[in-house]
This record gives structure tokens, C-alpha cells and sequence, in this order.
């Protein structure tokens, strides 16, 4: 491919990099305070004799959810779905476990 037919592809896509990395600038950093905002919670309500049903069940979709777009859309590396298909799946039973308690 020729240098003019790569750049005339890639004012094609409508691509802009800069928003792409302030995007993925936004997203890392809040992963980061989800992440101590979790632990956080975590730590309050164990301080607190409180359960973390709710707390893992968003912490671990999150995390299943995440393992699953790597998989799919990137690498189709087998620890991405084996993450996502376990995440997933405590997410969605720590969520069952916190509905059963509530409605007790």
C-alpha cells in the first residue's frame, strides 16, 4: 500500500487519535477510582458487619464484562474468556445472593 492510500483510509474511518486517547485517558483513570471506591465500600461495610453482595456483584460484572470485550475484540486469548465467563458468573450469583437476602 502506497503512503497516499493509507492516509486517504485513515481520513476515511473519520478516526480523531486525540479524542481516542483523551477517551482512553478517561476510562483508565475511572477504572482507577471505581476500583478504590469498591475497596473502599468494602472495607466500610466489613468495619460496619455489613454485607458486600452488591459491592462483588458489580465488582466482578465489571471485570467479567471487561475480560469479555478483550476476548472479542482483541486477542482471542483463552484467559480473557475464561476471566469473563468466571466474572460473569459470580457477578450475576453475588447479585441472586444479595436479591434472596433483601427479600428475606
Amino acid at each position: 500500500m502506497k503512503k497516499e492510500e493509507i492516509l486517504a483510509k485513515s481520513r476515511a474511518e473519520k478516526r480523531d487519535e486525540g479524542e481516542e486517547y483523551v477517551a482512553g485517558k478517561g476510562r483508565y483513570y475511572g477504572v482507577k477510582a471505581m476500583a478504590v471506591m469498591f475497596l473502599a465500600l468494602f472495607l466500610f461495610n466489613l468495619a460496619q458487619g455489613q454485607r458486600n453482595d452488591i459491592i462483588f456483584a458489580m465488582w466482578w460484572t465489571y471485570i467479567g464484562f471487561e475480560a469479555l470485550g478483550k476476548y472479542r475484540i482483541g486477542s482471542r486469548n483463552k484467559l480473557y474468556l475464561i476471566t469473563a465467563v468466571c466474572g460473569i458468573l459470580a457477578g450475576v450469583l453475588y447479585a441472586i445472593d444479595y436479591i434472596l437476602y433483601v427479600l428475606k
